[in-house]
């Protein structure tokens, strides 16, 4: 006697009840969800990039940054509470690319600034790109993201511009 399998085939059922099984053995967080991808989030500072100086202490024992990146620092964090009005990303793996366009100097020949310009020469000197990524992390933890441990995948990038600027993306990282 055939199984009544309701207009469906015995192996189109077969999968869909594995499906419903897998659901049930997932912990909540793990089933499959539709697609709610973060759209891209781009904040551009601008103006010369500082990076994140060490810490300094007081007598106390007290740590604080030093007045240069804690004034950078809270101008990245104004700019970011501008141009991002969405909601705080957590629970999320992040990717967080940055291109941190420093000055041209002004004492170099016209052929190395045309060769900067158009990307050809690259900034190899101090500061590193980690202190700029410890920058911004700080900057926008608690306005892009909850907490910047949710950042997988990183980028960091220098180039020399006439136009100094920070550049931050954040999109949700692939799996």
């Amino acid at each position: 006697m055939p199984i009544n399998t309701g207009g469906i085939s015995f192996n189109e059922s077969m999968a869909s009840a594995k499906k419903g099984i897998k659901e049930m053995l997932l912990p909540k967080g793990l089933r499959a969800r539709p697609l709610d991808r973060i759209p891209p989030i781009t904040i551009v500072v601008n103006g010369d990039p500082v990076p994140a100086g060490r810490p300094r202490f007081t007598r106390t024992g007290h740590a604080y940054d030093p007045k240069k990146s804690h004034v950078y620092k809270r101008m990245v964090t104004q700019e970011a509470k501008l141009q991002y009005k969405g909601p705080m990303l957590e629970h999320k793996a992040l990717r967080v690319e940055i291109k941190v366009y420093r000055p041209i100097q002004t004492s170099i020949s016209k052929l190395k600034h045309k060769r900067r310009a158009e990307g050809l020469e690259r900034p190899i000197v101090k500061p590193d790109t980690s202190n700029y990524l410890k920058l911004i992390e700080d900057a926008l933890t608690g306005i892009v993201w909850e907490d910047d441990n949710l950042i997988t995948d990183v980028s960091c990038s220098k180039y020399y511009s006439d136009d100094p600027r920070i550049e931050v993306t954040v999109t949700e990282a692939g799996v």
